[in-house]
């Protein structure tokens, strides 16, 4: 039953996706897919070439979905809009999903694409110097810990991190915006968020019942985020995951991290990618253009 329920959920949410996005996905762009080679197997990822000349920066993206659900096609329309608006190579990433691949082989997977992309940055056309890491919801979640991790695989590599709604926590801290803004009716309830934290923990080698925090699970529970890259954190405000957010970014300030947040008013969880409005628009505009000015500052300060 519970294999059917899971199959059910990701086909409706792929063509749900699909059908908003219909005839209204950016195309000034090359995209190809290749497999790399992971632990006990091999995943897809996906780069997005603009038409401009090399080399440029690159996004290597993680995809949202609760570690469950979602794929690099459900969030094909947000890497091609990155793609031209910001005029980055982006790297969508299609890590292994939970249940059938529990934690920690999502985040293992994200970490590898990493060591991909460090060896292989040149023949792609990206600059080296210039990498930012992407993700929204689970996919936030496993770019803010790529980038905790990248401190000590690849110390200095990773250069920037937007953060979409990012998952920072475990949903046992309850946290005041999981019940005012997590009840019936919401883009993301709170009973939604406990089912993928167990699909995504079951069986799991490294989580055992009844435990709330990993280093590679729970970035907010980390207690050095010392010398992390300079991030950009978006939040909607009718979004069960607010609170954990708005508080992991006010965490790397105190920590004396270069953060910069925006709220989008009236928006719930998932605004950003799985349909086209004119807040997923102004999400992108200002994701481009804070990674323009990031860049522009970084190249002058050098």
């Amino acid at each position: 039953m519970e294999k059917l329920k899971l199959a059910l959920m990701r086909t409706m949410i792929k063509a749900a996706v699909a059908w908003k996005w219909r005839g209204k996905k950016a195309t000034d762009f090359v995209a190809t897919d290749q497999k790399i080679v992971v632990e006990n197997g091999n995943i897809t990822i996906r780069v997005y070439q603009p038409n401009s000349a090399n080399p440029l920066p690159v996004i290597l993206f993680f995809h949202g979905g609760g570690w469950a659900g979602f794929d690099i096609n459900t969030h094909d329309a947000l890497c091609r809009d990155l793609c031209v608006a910001a005029n980055h190579i982006v790297m969508s990433v299609d890590y292994r999903l939970a249940p059938e691949y529990p934690f920690p082989f999502g985040i293992n997977d994200c970490l590898t694409s990493l060591d991909w992309l460090a060896d292989n940055i040149s023949n792609l056309g990206g600059d080296i110097n210039r990498i930012a890491v992407c993700g929204d919801s689970a996919g936030g979640n496993l770019a803010a810990i790529v980038a905790q991790q990248a401190r000590k695989s690849h110390p200095g590599l990773i250069a920037a991190q937007i953060l979409i709604y990012p998952v920072t926590d475990h949903p046992s801290q309850d946290w005041p915006s999981y019940n005012s803004k997590g009840g019936k009716g919401a883009e993301l309830t709170h009973e939604t968020v406990n089912q993928l934290w167990h699909w995504y923990t079951r069986d799991s080698a490294l989580w055992s019942e009844g435990q709330t925090a990993h280093e590679l699970a729970t970035p907010f529970r980390v207690d050095d985020l010392n010398g992390l890259p300079s991030a950009f954190v978006l939040l909607a405000e009718n979004d069960l995951l607010h609170d954990e957010g708005k508080a992991y970014a006010e965490r790397m300030v105190s920590a004396g991290v270069e953060v910069s947040s925006k709220l989008y008013p009236n928006q719930q969880h998932g605004f950003v990618g799985t349909q086209p409005s004119s807040a997923h628009s102004e999400a992108v505009n200002d994701i481009a253009n804070w990674l323009t000015a990031y860049w522009k500052r970084r190249d002058h300060a050098a």
